[in-house]
């Protein structure tokens, strides 16, 4: 029995590994629309934060999306994982942290510890 499942879960590698060629054309579109996208808002971007002196934050959180997207997509193509972004796996949503809110994290992150402190 174990040479069974063996021989499917290996089936369904190749499957799988198969399964890459196809998507990485969907994937090489997507990535391709959202690299133009993210060059303009990267031009918006400089200008306004040399202008105002300080960044967009949604033009950061998008550009955030963007790469953390682009991550999983070139996690999923060079076999590090069998996720598949957009299908079954991380999409637009599930992005990696911003550092944008970083001042807020920091205060949480102070307060929990003046908790734990106080504890002992």
């Amino acid at each position: 029995m174990k040479n069974v499942f063996n021989a499917v879960m290996a089936l369904g590698e190749r499957v799988e590994a198969l399964l890459r060629i196809p998507l990485s054309f969907v994937y090489a579109a997507v990535v391709s629309v959202l690299e133009m996208a993210v060059g303009i808002v990267w031009i918006i971007q400089f200008f306004y934060t040399l202008i105002l002196g300080r960044r967009h934050e949604g033009m950061a959180c998008f550009a955030n999306k963007y790469a953390s997207l682009n991550y999983h997509i070139n996690r999923y193509l060079l076999f590090s994982t069998n996720e598949r972004p957009l299908f079954d796996g991380p999409g637009w949503e599930d992005t990696l942290p911003c550092d944008f809110r970083r001042k807020e994290a920091r205060e949480e992150y102070e307060k929990i510890k003046e908790a734990l402190d106080g504890a002992y």
